[in-house]
């Protein structure tokens, strides 16, 4: 689970800005909406709401998310393309910052890193124990590691202590994260410490953009009968006008596609990759076993049932761009109850109905109580301020202000009644973060607009 997330000289946010997952608890509404961590009474939020109006930088602050996970993932032969603050003269010669804090397998973790352009300044890695940081490792702009004086939190984690002891005697690259340098590490030798940490940071996080698309949709829809159920019931129950869902198979021969097509898909093929996908993922091709001569084509197709019991099928391709969205959302909801899970989706409203964001947020919120769970999203979509979805300290805002600067505020930061109609108090400018409209009169005399003759 995330308990925060810290940025600063990154785009618009210039000093530090944090989101906070950590429960209030002052607040005592929808307390399925908390996960409880540890045994001191903390809980987590299971959903997080930012608005802000355009270019205030909610978004920029999905891209630092998701920015620090790459440098994690993949090494960086030639440098850091990180874009830094651009309206201070110093920001340029500062290092960003990114720092998450996460809540696996009984522990709290702390990672982050300050990096340049061309190299790494700082990065660290620790263990919250109560109100102790325990460090883990700590290394420096010269790719010196520090392993942490105590091995206490390795006293159970041999291979991690022998592990984070042989790499660190290693200088790092001055381009390449330590952590990057574990990752090529098989998981069964990092030790149980540096594996949860890279398996959160690489795998637990999700982070999705405006136009994702789950490129296994297939798969999953094929291989997992109670996945394609729930999700043709779900996309039935929030009015898309489909019924159901169903695959074809056609086999066609291999002479009946280039000479380079068929070369892409046998290499894909040999190499165990998923088939070639087309379209909005509604259609794959893959050689079929044992005859290479043979090209099977998957198909999906949306069933519509008429008025007097029959069934109508349309490609999936011919649904709207809302319905297509939906549908490679899903997996988000279904994978409630299953391993732990945090998604980060950038702009859930494009394409999507207001009903049918407020029914995905209920629905993600409600179901599976106390499931290691959370869904953070940015939207423009004030219907879905109420209290009766969310609780205030589930809600966040983005500002900028006359300096430029993106600042991130909890609503549960203003005091408010529990009755309060948030989306018309939001929509006033209570809360800021909207867009400010100025006088459009003058414009409308730049349009030249003919002069309106008396009737």
């Amino acid at each position: 689970m995330l308990l925060s997330f810290s940025v600063s000289n990154f785009r618009s946010f210039y000093e530090e800005a944090t989101l906070n997952m950590v429960a209030s608890n002052k607040l005592t509404d929808h307390p399925n909406h908390r996960v409880p961590i540890g045994e001191d009474g903390v809980h987590v939020l299971r959903a997080g709401l930012i608005y802000g109006a355009n270019a205030s930088g909610k978004s920029n602050l999905v891209k630092a998310m998701s920015f620090a996970q790459r440098q994690i993932r993949g090494g960086n032969e030639t440098g850091f393309n990180v874009q830094r603050f651009r309206f201070n003269p110093n920001a340029s010669a500062e290092p960003s910052s990114f720092e998450y804090r996460f809540f696996v397998k009984d522990r709290v973790f702390v990672y982050g890193f300050d990096l340049l352009t061309d190299a790494v300044i700082k990065e660290w890695l620790f263990i919250l124990e109560g109100d102790i940081e325990v460090d883990v490792f700590e290394r420096d702009r010269e790719g010196e590691v520090t392993v942490g004086k105590s091995s206490e939190a390795f006293k159970d984690d041999q291979d991690g202590w022998d592990t984070l002891n042989v790499l660190s005697k290693i200088p790092v690259r001055k381009n390449q994260l330590f952590l990057n340098r574990v990752l090529d590490i098989p998981a069964e030798s990092r030790g149980e410490i540096l594996h949860y940490a890279i398996w959160w940071l690489t795998e637990c996080l999700t982070v999705l953009n405006p136009d994702h698309r789950f490129l296994e949709i297939l798969d999953k829809l094929h291989s997992e009968i109670d996945f394609k159920s729930f999700a043709a019931q779900f996309m039935a129950n929030v009015g898309t006008g489909i019924d159901g869902l169903e695959i074809t198979e056609t086999e066609r021969s291999a002479d009946e596609v280039s000479s380079s097509y068929l070369a892409n898909i046998a290499r894909r093929s040999e190499r165990g990759l998923r088939p070639m996908v087309r379209g909005s993922g509604d259609v794959d091709v893959r050689l079929k076993e044992d005859q290479p001569s043979t090209l099977v084509e998957r198909r999906l197709l949306t069933q519509h049932f008429g008025s007097e019991g029959e069934t109508y099928e349309l490609p999936f391709a011919d649904e709207s761009d809302g319905t297509k969205q939906l549908l490679h959302l899903m997996p988000v909801l279904y994978s409630l109850n299953s391993e732990c899970k945090v998604v980060v989706i950038d702009e859930l409203d494009r394409s999507l109905h207001p009903k049918l964001c407020w029914e995905f947020i209920r629905f993600f919120s409600e179901s599976c109580p106390g499931a290691c769970k959370q869904l953070i999203v940015t939207t423009h979509e004030a219907h879905l301020l109420n209290q009766e979805l969310l609780r205030r300290d589930e809600y966040w805002f983005v500002e900028k202000d006359t300096k430029q600067q993106s600042h991130l505020v909890s609503l549960s930061e203003f005091s408010i009644r529990n009755d309060l109609q948030l989306q018309k108090g939001y929509l006033q400018g209570r809360f800021g973060a909207i867009p400010v409209i100025g006088s459009t009169n003058e414009l409308q005399r730049l349009l030249d607009c003919p002069a309106k003759e008396d009737s």
